[in-house]
């Protein structure tokens, strides 16, 4: 393999192909469909290569020896806060902006409007009723969001204020936590496209509507869910990553298949402990945020869903066809008349890819050390379960991106033999 500067040229080349193709790739006429193709070798190399960087390892915000409480706060975390200022201020202008543009209205998009209501039925003490279906919207559809999706949406809902304001804090803090890590370095080339494309993201999601991130979907809290799950594989902390996972979980199914993967990296690594510390955290978190509110028969109930994705996906090939000619995907390719098959490579491949990157990076160990198993077999898993995805909308790319983002941003900050960039450390 290359050294570590190729390594981090590759990586940084991997990120750039993916967010190309996630971004304004899609401006080209009838393009989205066949940048599935290098969005997933894209998102795969990137994957790949974590494998063969040192062990990634997070310190958060150390306070310096002998400096008291004013070494924790640095003149580079002060500049870096300022940044963050402008950049809210940025995301508000820009926002308020698209919100008087594009009203919340059903006809548009009904994800927010029927979160809205299960959040006003939580707020009235109706926790049992939080799942009824809802007359007034398309006669009465059947909520199906899980309790991380639509519990956080709460603040909007109590204080009255735009739902999508919690989608946009979601992405600040996405977008905040890049900027602690990311270390700009003069005459560094990664670090500098690194940054340009952290910028282009941005751009992207709040300069232009395409994708429907801040103005119809909910998919900022999801994207700083996964967020905060990278960080806690970085910190290696298990009963951070524990919270961290449920709160995935309990939002999107996504993740399901890197669950067991991650369990069979402690058992093969003989941390037993840990791994039985990180079900009873799942267990928990489940109790609180499933069980309590909603109760074991809704849990049934939307334990079922996924397979009722099938038919809703043939009703969106009859509605909306654009969907799938407009998005990434292998979705369009399949057409309609396979999605059972296509389904069929999403549950199956979901499962098998991140535990087969345990496995090979284990007996592998034998010739070759590898490190970085779960953050790879992460990324590796959100690559896979949206290029298969039964109904690819384009927001739902942006997750994967930007866990990418933060991956990258860690790796190109550090430098060899240099125990702390800023205020993480990456080490060996």
């Amino acid at each position: 393999m290359p050294g570590q500067k190729h390594l981090r040229s590759l990586l940084v080349a991997a990120f750039a192909l993916e967010t190309l193709c996630v971004t304004y790739g899609l401006k080209a006429p009838r393009a989205a469909p066949f940048l599935a193709v290098p969005y997933f070798l894209a998102g795969t190399a990137l994957a790949v290569l974590l494998l063969y960087f040192p062990r990634l390892e997070l310190t958060i915000l150390r306070r310096q020896p002998g400096k008291g409480l004013t070494g924790w706060f640095t003149r580079t975390h002060q500049y870096k806060l300022i940044v963050l200022a402008l950049l809210a201020l940025c995301m508000h202008t820009l926002c308020r902006y698209w919100f008087d543009e594009i009203p919340l209205d059903i006809n548009y998009a009904d994800m927010l409007p029927i979160i809205k209501v299960m959040d006003q039925r939580f707020l009235a003490g109706h926790w049992t009723h939080i799942y009824d279906t809802i007359p007034s919207i398309w006669n009465g559809v059947q909520p199906i969001y899980l309790p991380a999706m639509w519990q956080p949406f709460t603040l909007a809902v109590l204080f009255d204020i735009d739902m999508r304001w919690i989608t946009v804090a979601g992405l600040l803090f996405s977008f905040g936590i890049f900027l602690f890590i990311y270390r700009p370095e003069r005459r560094n080339y990664t670090s500098f496209l690194t940054g340009v494309l952290a910028f282009v993201l941005f751009w992207w999601i709040f300069a232009d509507d395409m994708p429907g991130v801040i103005t119809v979907s909910e998919e900022g809290v999801v994207i700083a869910y996964y967020v905060l799950l990278v960080l806690a594989l970085l910190s290696g902390n298990v009963l951070l990553t524990g919270i961290a996972v449920s709160l995935c979980m309990l939002s999107r199914y996504a993740l399901v298949g890197w669950i067991p993967a991650y369990l069979l990296y402690l058992f093969l690594h003989r941390k037993g402990r840990q791994a039985v510390l990180f079900t009873l955290v799942g267990l928990v978190c489940f109790l609180l945020l499933f069980l309590m509110p909603v109760g074991w028969d809704r849990f049934m109930s939307l334990a079922k869903l996924p397979g009722n994705y099938i038919r809703f996906a043939a009703i969106v090939w009859q509605d909306s066809p654009d969907v799938f000619s407009s998005s990434l995907g292998f979705a369009g390719f399949f057409g309609p008349s396979r999605i059972a098959l296509l389904h069929g490579f999403l549950v199956a491949l979901s499962f098998i890819v991140p535990s087969l990157f345990v496995l090979i990076s284990y007996f592998r160990g034998r010739t070759r050390e590898f490190a970085n198993v779960p953050l790879a077999a992460l990324k590796m898993s959100l690559v896979v379960f949206y290029s298969f995805i039964d109904v690819p909308y384009l927001y739902l790319f942006y997750t994967s991106s930007f866990v990418s983002l933060i991956l990258v941003a860690f790796v190109v900050s550090r430098q060899p033999n240099d125990p702390a960039p800023g205020a993480l450390r990456s080490a060996r």
